[in-house]
């Protein structure tokens, strides 16, 4: 709990607050917070990418500017490559007039 302390401080608890909290409470709390960071990084990075685009040669998306704040170049390539096999499919799906 000596770690948790300040991370309850820094998110915006009070000292009240943080006694009153279950450790499985605390838990969630902290899980909510980094994922309404996440909404705000990925909001910010669409924002700055309509901001930088007009001035690019080659537009810039959003996912661009985000996806290396939280993940790694591997996991970065995974997701572009499923990205591509989900679309693949999707396309796969549809049948040409003469197929059966």
């Amino acid at each position: 709990m000596e770690k948790a302390e300040p991370v309850a401080y820094r998110i915006g608890l009070t000292p009240r607050e943080f006694e009153e909290l279950s450790p499985g409470e605390f838990r969630s709390l902290v899980e909510a917070y980094e994922a309404r960071r996440k909404d705000e990084d990925y909001r910010r990075a669409y924002f700055v990418s309509l901001l930088m685009n007009p001035h690019l040669k080659e537009p810039i998306t959003p996912e661009q500017i985000y996806d290396p704040l939280y993940y790694t170049p591997d996991e970065i390539r995974e997701k572009k490559n499923q990205a591509a096999e989900k679309e693949l499919e999707y396309f796969q799906s549809f049948k040409r007039p003469n197929e059966k």
